[in-house]
């Protein structure tokens, strides 16, 4: 299953020289073919309120439980903040070089395609870090407000907000206002 967690950098940028092996999915997904798939870390994304439902039994050294909604305004309860994007920032700097990291959230294309987009974005240009999530996950739809936090936390001047647009996303000028 090596071709599902395909590198899609050269590595260059990452402490480990990790080359963002990674694959995007669905909690579903997780659940059903996470043992098969055999990701060395994973990034669970779901709701405050919300019971885990992914891949159960996995180690929990090499697991980060990112607990933040889906939402665009950044006031509502349980809206994802820049805190949740350092933490991810953390967990990723900290993968070996041959990590094959699965990302997760609900359906798998909101949440954690901008997980994904974020993660890209810290070591590749904006634009090529849309064009590469964008080619990567089915129906990406990045969350808009994770999108701004990765944009602002990287201090990108916008560059991931305006690659972001290339998405099928709604109300990301709304997120960002």
């Amino acid at each position: 299953m090596s071709e599902l967690f395909a590198p899609l950098t050269d590595g260059t940028g990452h402490p480990n020289r990790w080359p963002a092996a990674m694959l995007v999915c669905s909690q579903t997904e997780a659940r059903r073919n996470g043992v098969e798939w055999a990701p060395s870390h994973i990034i669970s994304i779901y709701g405050p309120e919300s019971r885990y439902l992914g891949l159960p039994d996995f180690d929990q050294s090499r697991q980060l439980h990112s607990r933040f909604e889906d939402v665009v305004d950044p006031t509502a309860p349980g809206a994802p903040s820049t805190v949740h994007v350092e933490e991810v920032l953390r967990f990723v700097e900290g993968l070996p070089k041959d990590a094959r990291l699965m990302i997760h959230c609900l359906q798998g294309r909101t949440r954690a395609a901008a997980i994904a987009l974020g993660i890209l974005a810290k070591t590749l240009p904006a634009d090529k870090a849309g064009q590469t999530v964008f080619r990567s996950v089915a129906q990406a739809s990045p969350n808009p407000l994770v999108v701004a936090l990765f944009d602002r936390v990287l201090k990108l001047d916008g560059k991931l907000i305006k690659a972001g647009r290339k998405f099928p996303a709604t109300g990301l000028r709304a997120a960002v206002a």
